[in-house]
């Protein structure tokens, strides 16, 4: 009897240890959890997989990724200038000194995470786009827009505007930040 009421009671408790191991979209993860734990899944971008080759995410020159000729003719008038933008290596170009009516690009290439990876952690974009075989998202922002695009299964290529003063440039953040894209993505060797 003794041996039966021990058996209960194990079984009780393993249910009880079973009930809470849910699937995720029963039990979500708390906002308490430490950041270092991952995601189960992350969120699928809504573009289309990558067509062209794949692009290298080690890139030398960090300012050679667009030409001179290539952001001279998409406006740029100020000498391109290699900085770092979170942690991540690359070029300003500029239009316009800082505090005037212009804008800035920051184009660079990363090679931390996956194009997949690293929009599955944003919102859904404003737009997304295809950049002749290689898909961007881009996220519009009161002060101009960042723009991923999908260059390799290794990494992405990110193009960031913003105003450089509090007047309105004039143009389509979004879409200069493209063309600033587009440009890179054509100088960017395969890998």
């Amino acid at each position: 009897m003794l041996r039966r009421k021990a058996l209960v009671a194990g079984a009780a408790l393993l249910g009880l240890f079973l009930a809470g191991c849910g699937s995720p979209a029963e039990n979500p993860p708390s906002e308490t959890q430490g950041a270092t734990e991952q995601p189960t899944s992350v969120r699928e971008p809504s573009t289309p997989p990558r067509t062209g080759p794949a692009k290298a995410v080690e890139i030398t020159g960090k300012c050679s990724i667009v030409t001179e000729s290539q952001w001279n003719s998409l406006g740029a008038d100020q000498e391109p200038r290699e900085r770092t933008s979170n942690e991540l290596p690359g070029c300003q170009y500029q239009k316009g000194k800082a505090g005037t009516a212009g804008w800035g690009v920051f184009v660079a290439v990363s090679g931390k995470g996956s194009f997949d990876e690293e929009v599955g952690k944003r919102r859904d974009p404003n737009k997304t786009a295809d950049l002749g075989g290689y898909p961007v998202v881009a996220y519009q922002e009161s002060t101009g827009c960042v723009l991923y695009a999908n260059i390799s299964d290794k990494g992405f290529l990110i193009s960031n505007i913003a105003k450089t003063g509090t007047v309105d440039p004039g143009i389509d953040m979004c879409q200069q930040a493209e063309k600033f894209a587009e440009a890179a993505i054509q100088n960017i060797p395969n890998a």
